[in-house]
């Protein structure tokens, strides 16, 4: 009788563990099944993800004087890199054309997170920034504080900010690359009141109360953050875009900028509305000749294969357009600012000038 039950106990343990098994493998089908179509979804969508901050610059909670201020984004698929990618991270500098006004949610660094899966892109895009001011947040030109007192708590503190003795004209339309930044060893949030027409700086953490020095330098997020190993690309120039007589100061700001980033590797990006600026061939001109190979046209791009390579026939207006050497209306919202379209072509167009500067492999 006792060796009955024995058996009889084998066999149920056995089956126990015969069935955990069944059930741990399909659990554990489920969750690959449910990771592999997630992250299918992820990269077909170009999902945008915050670039990781240091524990201190996380500021999102700090109370402002208006307004919580959003992060610099990065822009990435899902895939780890390909080794012979050979780009650690790319950081896009620029105005509007950069941040993707117009595109319904397409920018071109979202599609360079596309095409380089695993890749951070960095967009630095702030609309109707001039490329001074760009130079500014990037850290290339200086911006500095007049003297004040940065409380002990997180109280937001009103303050003036300069740049070769003058107001820069900072943060109207956002905080790309400035924020988190250190004044005086502080580090904090710069924000801007409208209503006001005041700037204030809020600290991120509690401490000691600090005087700010008179002409004390601001240290953005960018500056701090910049990397010799970073690709670069320079979209700057629209608003209150040079003529051929002054298009020499865009090239030695833009040229100011690569030097303080560091980097060798870069894009420039050629102006686009010759509405909005009527000597755009001639400065184009220019840029190719100051920056060489690292110069895209993307101007004379739209206009020769543009719409044969979004798949459009060309309209009658389009046809008018391009007569008249501005970028066909099928790609544009407006006088400069490109549709998804024209974002999704620009952002294929600067993924292939890094592969012919050899950033990336054939």
């Amino acid at each position: 009788m006792g060796r009955k039950y024995f058996i009889l106990v084998m066999i149920l343990a056995v089956s126990l563990f015969s069935g955990c098994q069944r059930a741990g493998l399909k659990t554990k089908d489920i969750v690959l099944k449910n990771d592999a179509s997630g992250s299918k979804e992820s990269s077909s969508q170009g999902e945008i993800e915050q670039e990781k901050q240091p524990e201190s610059g996380n500021v999102t909670e700090q109370p402002l004087s208006q307004e919580t201020v959003p992060q610099p984004s990065a822009e990435q698929g899902q895939n780890e890199p390909l080794p012979s990618q050979g780009i650690e991270r790319v950081v896009c500098w620029g105005d509007s054309l950069t941040f993707g006004q117009g595109g319904e949610g397409v920018t071109f660094p979202s599609v360079l997170g596309e095409l380089l899966p695993g890749v951070p892109v960095i967009n630095y895009g702030i609309q109707g920034e001039t490329a001074r001011q760009i130079a500014i947040r990037t850290g290339a030109l200086p911006m500095t504080a007049s003297t004040f007192m940065v409380p002990a708590d997180c109280t937001p503190v009103q303050m003036y900010l300069w740049q070769n003795g003058e107001d820069p004209i900072m943060l109207r339309m956002g905080d790309a690359g400035i924020n988190p930044c250190t004044i005086g060893g502080v580090q904090g949030i710069l924000s801007y009141n409208p209503d006001e027409i005041k700037y204030y700086f809020t600290r991120t953490v509690p401490g000691e109360a600090v005087v700010v020095e008179d002409n004390t330098q601001i240290i953005t997020y960018g500056d701090q953050d910049k990397r010799s190993s970073d690709v670069v690309v320079l979209f700057a120039g629209t608003n209150r875009a040079p003529d051929k007589n002054t298009v020499q100061e865009l090239i030695d700001t833009e040229k100011q900028m690569l030097e303080h980033i560091g980097s060798d590797r870069y894009v420039i990006i050629g102006l686009t509305s010759k509405e909005l600026v009527p000597d755009v061939v001639e400065i184009n001109e220019a840029l190719s000749q100051a920056f060489g190979e690292h110069f895209l046209d993307i101007r004379s791009y739209f206009l020769e294969n543009g719409l044969k390579d979004a798949g459009i026939t060309a309209s009658d207006q389009d046809a008018a357009d391009m007569s008249q050497g501005e970028i066909p209306s099928s790609l544009r919202v407006d006088v400069v600012h490109g549709n998804s379209v024209f974002y999704r072509l620009l952002g294929n167009q600067v993924y292939e000038k890094f592969r012919e500067l050899g950033y990336i492999s054939p």
